[in-house]
């Protein structure tokens, strides 16, 4: 019972990282269609914020992966494609 309970364990916390940096990828990927947007048309004052916003996102989303290198990094978004 205690094997099956760590087991269980173990196998959400890979999937809880495996959704920390999908979500810090997904974010970064809104950031940057916002941001051409703007540098396509222009930003309106309400543009402004929501970018102001998106950018505030992303840093939180991926605050753990800042000094990840990028072998690592690599390997790591290759689960965000299953």
């Amino acid at each position: 019972m205690i094997s099956s309970i760590l087991t269980a364990s173990v196998a959400s916390c890979g999937e809880e990282k495996k959704d920390t940096i999908c979500a810090c990828i997904a974010s970064g990927n809104v950031l940057n269609k916002k941001a051409n947007a703007i540098l396509a048309k222009g930003a309106s004052e309400q543009d402004r914020a929501e970018l102001k916003a998106l950018k505030a996102d992303k840093k939180k989303k991926c605050k753990a992966f800042e000094k990840m290198g990028g072998p690592e990094m690599r390997q790591r978004m290759e689960s965000c494609k299953e």
